[in-house]
């Protein structure tokens, strides 16, 4: 596999009256060292059973900020400490003979239906505190709210926020063999179906918010876009022209929603309004055929797929439709670019000599980096923070998603059952555990 490599514009650890922080900017290489032991209980009188379930959560932290790129976690078997809840009681030099940076401590309580949680991040060296917060939830939601605290931890130790409280949507069979659109959390925990119609259903991509999903369905038999309020779990019809309506995706601000139809005998690609349900041609390219659009962090460019040349290719276009660019020529077939959060590279699906990989490509010059090189890999998309990417493969024989960081690095298989396509990676929640 051919790694990909960044230039860090800044990228140091920092320690500021004993403050430890690592700052990152543009992609940076960074990384902070972080201890996190396991949760400690404040009275011993939970039972066997709270035991587990702490231990699960310690795992579930420690694993939510072992995904971020710019922290080690360090392997809790080699702590010098244990059940430690006062900073004052951390012992500096056995804690920085191990490289730690910085220690989280934990204290857990709960009266049986709701979990408290005392966190605490100090500096290894000197144990000045760092961050310290309370958090408290239902029982059913200690889960989520572990990933509230990482996405704390990773904002208060980078600078940037995580992505533990972000959700995919994707294409399962795991029902009945139909395919459906199902929605997990980020690291593919909390499976739910979203579709039931006993059709088809395709494409799903999440609104700027992350309450709404736009999918296409051929419930009605034939291939029609609709869109679910997951809030109120109540599907609408967002068009249904003659022939298929396919590939749609939102605008940043969530204005608009661009899709591919079929006009004049072709496919092409339409802008809709989606309060007032106008539609706009963007797309004029007889026997040609225009799909899979992605906007531009601004809003102002919409990169799509294109056969105009007698391939698929990527291209770019302004988002009334002017100004197209050609951006791929490496490849007989590119499809599925997906645009980065943070606005210099489009990732995409490219067919090779070792048959479909997930590439990358720098939106203003460069050649493509291919980040894949293992079975048959598709559908590439961008998590909320541009380090991370979202993909299907079938490295094992059947289709399951897998994540991995931007230069192809710790991939992670993230379902299980059935088979598994087309994701779509949320924007960032804020859980409400009231």
């Amino acid at each position: 596999m051919k790694k990909l490599f960044f230039i860090a514009i800044l990228s140091t650890l920092c320690f500021a009256q004993g403050d430890a922080y690592l700052r990152i900017t543009d992609y940076g290489t960074g990384v902070m060292r972080l201890a996190v032991p396991d949760f400690v209980p404040r009275f011993d009188n939970f039972g066997a059973e709270w035991d587990s379930v702490m231990l699960e959560l310690s795992n579930v932290l420690r694993a939510d900020l072992r995904f971020s790129p710019f922290l080690d976690v360090i392997d809790s078997s080699l702590y010098p400490q244990k059940g430690v809840t006062d900073p004052k009681d951390l012992d500096p030099f056995g804690w920085t003979a191990l490289n730690a940076h910085a220690v989280v401590l934990t204290q857990f309580d709960t009266d049986g239906r709701r979990v408290s949680l005392k966190v605490g991040i100090y500096s290894a060296n000197n144990r000045s505190r760092i961050m310290r917060r309370d958090y408290q939830a239902s029982a059913v939601q200690a889960r989520r709210l572990v990933h509230r605290i990482s996405d704390d931890i990773h904002k208060a130790l980078t600078g940037e926020d995580g992505v533990a409280q972000t959700q995919i949507a994707f294409v399962s069979t795991r029902i009945g063999g139909i395919k459906d659109i199902w929605v997990c959390d980020y690291d593919g925990y909390a499976p739910r179906r979203i579709t039931d119609s006993r059709s088809i259903a395709l494409t799903p991509n999440w609104s700027p918010s992350g309450d709404k999903i736009t999918y296409t369905s051929y419930k009605n038999d034939s291939p029609d876009l609709y869109m679910f309020d997951i809030y109120k779990e109540r599907e609408t019809m967002v068009a249904n022209h003659e022939g298929p309506n396919l590939t749609s995706v939102w605008s940043p601000d969530g204005r608009y929603i661009c899709y591919s139809r079929i006009a004049d005998n072709n496919s092409e690609l339409f802008l809709k309004d989606v309060r007032t349900g106008d539609e706009t041609r963007l797309t004029y390219t007889p026997h040609a055929i225009e799909t899979s659009p992605t906007f531009s962090p601004t809003g102002r460019e919409i990169a799509f797929t294109s056969d105009r040349s007698g391939s698929p290719q990527i291209y770019i276009m302004d988002m009334m439709g002017t100004y197209c660019r050609r951006l791929t020529y490496e490849g007989r077939y590119n499809d599925t670019p997906d645009w980065s959060p943070r606005g210099d590279k489009i990732c995409y699906t490219s067919r090779t000599d070792h048959g479909f990989q997930i590439a990358i490509i720098d939106v203003a010059y460069g050649d493509p980096i291919y980040l894949t090189s293992v079975g048959s890999n598709r559908s590439p998309r961008w998590s909320p923070d541009g380090y991370h990417i979202v993909f299907s493969s079938n490295r094992t024989g059947t289709y399951h998603l897998y994540t991995m960081n931007w230069d192809g690095s710790d991939v992670r298989r993230i379902t299980r059952a059935g088979a598994n396509t087309e994701p779509a990676w949320s924007r960032r929640y804020k859980w409400s555990f009231d």
